[in-house]
């Protein structure tokens, strides 16, 4: 069983020192034993699920939808440019080549990361872009819209969300964006918002009907009863509950854990299915009320019903997954309700509870109003696993968990343990790459084919995780997985990363597991299994072409330097597989085939997109715990058959994303529109630099900006090398000194 630390002590440093050797033989392959064993209340992040980055990292409608105001004073982009007097550095010079947009529009010298973005099916030149956005001094959530195809963006931070109970009015902290629009073109903004000096925390929408420039502001309401709630004092005529998922107030005003707390949301939006009703909810005590009577005009009700999942770290451990669904444009939001169920597979919680989780993502069948919900678990022996839930009642009820796939996320280095240079950057408990210290994870994420008919039970799943690398070298790759039955039986996996990637060796370099299981010793300096790719996120095309975008090391192939010198040296780093990359992959589905539990053999017509070794994967009655000497699914695969090419025009230093480089986000982002196009949206570094030689500099130079390209959804290119030039330069890049004359 793994158990949840309290968040004042998730955001307290956490450091320890390892030093004993280990010369023990090996035990037995079904009794390894470990030597960083599961600690319940660790705070570890192998332990059981983290909180986001934007909790770790915390230093008006008058009654229809329309979001506009009047702007007299027209036209509005008559902008001014700042007074520059820096000498432009060669690696600014560099990165303004290619075809790369900077979405965000402010000069604040603020990271923004962790990206989500989604394109107007109504008008495929409108999309909107949501981020964790610092340019306040603090996390908060970024928008991003364009209207004229990703040319020109506009920018700003959503407003907060108000609490009509607190004399502070607003509750300010925000991030983990998730952007979906419905099929009338209203957009709509998921995230969380939290207070730094206390435990209260919500989940909220607001929407926009103006492709993203003007949002509604979600209202936390007064009053003990439906009748007598309010939003704010008098001349507030916001709906009560409007934009409300879900509130967690701490009554005791202090940062002590001792309120469950919400994170880790995302959205989508799709068709009721048939034979589910639109309903309205009051704002107090969330009772439905039926469309077309009283407290819930037709007027209100939107086309799609929104669907939010998160997660709330309750005070007893658990870390459960919730959904809500709103009917009426995200103006009331049904009761929340657990979905992650039980499964034989989980194990340590009474009746195999599948009770601690993070990271879900919600997708909707587009034609027939299917819902399914894939998330991380981290109830297991020891490795964790991936796995996804169905309704096919508008999420009124679940099926029980499938299972997708082990999580090979145990092994990654980590921070507190074996790489004790980025605890001394100020990085938790964490899992790291070699090299760098910014903390990743293995979520990914799930999207429903859109075409109906033949295709209406499809889905498709990537995620990432170190089974082809071990703790002291990190070799991540990105994985898909198919299902051809609704999600209740999966093919894979399938590596998406086509660049070498090879396993450790058991005999010689300890396997995966080296330094981590007794007996499973590590050589004197880290081997080259491949190069990272990391935060994969995946969606399909009307026609069927799968688009894939993760964070890609591959370029970087023999690089020594870097910004923190002793990241880079034994026992930390390695030559090569510093520097970042943004990178695509395609692969086009224009067959399907059934494949269940009972299918012997995967049929010609659900082969498309899959490597050579990707199998039909049983269902697991137990608890899944593969030994350290195994050979497991994914490793030296081949057939792989999804074309990789890079996105973004030039290299990016990640030590430079963040103070420190502790932080970069916890997710990417691809949406693929109605024209074919597919529109990526990352976190890029290419304009941070390093200040921590500079005594004084402020503000200081560490920071990340967002990036945006579009391209053919079907034939997107290859990997063009000339993405490397001056990659050198990029190693170790200070803060320019020199200004220029006034």
């Amino acid at each position: 069983m793994k158990r949840l630390f309290a968040l004042l002590m998730a955001l307290a440093a956490l450091g320890f020192c390892v030093t004993t050797m280990v010369t023990s033989a090996v035990a037995a392959d079904d009794q390894d034993v470990l030597i960083f064993p599961k600690e319940i209340g660790s705070g570890d992040d192998e332990d059981e699920p983290p909180f986001s980055g934007a909790v770790d990292y915390r230093d008006v409608d008058p009654g229809n939808a329309i979001t506009e105001c009047p702007q007299a004073g027209e036209p509005t982009d008559k902008q001014p440019k700042p007074l520059d007097r820096r000498s432009k550095d060669k690696v600014e010079q560099l990165s303004n080549g290619g075809d790369d947009n900077k979405t965000n529009q402010d000069y604040a010298c603020f990271p923004q990361d962790e990206t989500s973005i989604a394109v107007n099916p109504t008008n495929t030149r409108n999309a909107v872009g949501g981020t964790n956005d610092y340019r306040l001094g603090y996390g908060s959530s970024g928008f991003y819209a364009t209207t004229d195809g990703g040319n020109h963006w506009y920018d700003g931070i959503k407003p907060f969300p108000t609490d009509a109970n607190s004399a502070r009015d607003h509750i300010d902290g925000g991030g983990d964006p998730a952007i979906a629009y419905d099929r009338e073109g209203t957009v709509y903004y998921n995230d969380l918002h939290f207070m730094r000096e206390n435990d209260e925390s919500g989940i909220f929408v607001a929407r926009s009907t103006n492709g993203g420039f003007t949002w509604s502001r979600p209202c936390v309401p007064a009053g003990s009863t439906d009748t007598a709630a309010r939003c704010g004092g008098n001349g507030d005529v916001r709906r009560p509950g409007d934009g409300v998922v879900n509130h967690t107030p701490d009554p005791d005003n202090t940062l002590n854990g001792n309120v469950p707390f919400n994170d880790k949301n995302y959205m989508t939006a799709g068709p009721r299915p048939t034979g589910v009703a639109p309903t309205c909810f009051t704002p107090i005590t969330r009772t439905p009320v039926a469309a077309g009577t009283a407290g819930c005009p037709t007027s209100v009700i939107g086309p799609d019903r929104l669907y939010v999942t998160w997660t709330i770290f309750q005070t007893t451990g658990t870390s459960q997954i919730y959904l809500s669904y709103s009917d009426d444009r995200a103006y009331s939001w049904s009761p929340p309700r657990v979905i992650n169920g039980s499964a034989g597979f989980c194990v340590g919680r009474p009746l195999n509870a599948c009770d601690d989780n993070q990271g879900s993502v919600p997708t909707v069948n587009p034609v027939t109003g299917t819902l399914w919900v894939a998330f991380e678990n981290f109830d297991t022996p020891d490795e964790n696993q991936y796995v996804s839930v169905r309704s096919n009642d508008g999420g009124n009820t679940f099926t029980p968990p499938s299972f997708i796939t082990t999580i090979f996320d145990v092994n990654y280095p980590r921070s507190g343990q074996n790489r004790q240079d980025c605890t001394a950057r100020g990085q938790g408990g964490r899992s790291v790459l070699t090299n760098s210290c910014f903390r990743v994870n293995s979520y990914g994420n799930i999207v429903a084919d859109r075409r109906g008919g033949e295709f209406a039970d499809d889905l498709y799943v990537v995620v990432d995780d170190n089974r082809n690398g071990s703790r002291q070298s990190s070799n991540v790759d990105v994985f898909f997985f198919t299902s051809k039955d609704g999600g209740t039986t999966w093919i894979g996996p399938t590596r998406v990363n086509d660049d070498p990637s090879r396993a450790p060796d058991l005999a010689t370099e300890g396997g995966r597991d080296c330094g981590r299981i007794v007996g499973r010793v590590c050589p004197p300096t880290a081997p080259n299994f491949g190069n990272d790719q990391f935060f994969p996120w995946i969606d399909i095309s009307d026609k069927g072409d799968l688009n894939v975008v993760f964070h890609d090391r591959r370029l970087d192939t023999n690089s020594t330097a870097g910004e923190w010198p002793e990241s880079r040296a034994a026992p930390n780093g390695r030559p090569g597989n510093y520097l970042v990359w943004n990178f695509g992959a395609q692969c086009s589905i224009t067959t399907t085939a059934t494949v269940t539990t009972t299918t012997t053999s995967i049929p010609a017509g659900a082969r498309q997109c899959l490597a050579n070794e990707a199998a039909i994967i049983p269902q697991p009655t137990g608890g899944v715990d593969p030994t350290s000497g195994a050979v497991v699914p994914g490793q030296n695969q081949t057939g792989l058959p999804f074309r990789n090419f890079n996105v973004s025009d030039t290299a990016s230093n990640w030590d430079y994303t963040f103070r420190a480089g502790i932080f970069a986000g916890d997710y990417n982002n691809v949406a693929v529109d109605h024209q074919n196009q597919a529109w990526a949206f990352w976190t890029d570094a290419r304009n941070g630099r390093s200040a921590r030689q500079q005594p004084g500099r402020n503000p200081i130079c560490e920071q990340s900006d967002v990036f945006d390209d579009e391209y053919s959804a079907t034939s997107a290119g290859t990997v063009r090398n000339s993405a490397t030039q001056g990659m050198e330069l990029y190693l170790v890049t200070v803060c320019p000194l020199a200004a220029t004359t006034p």
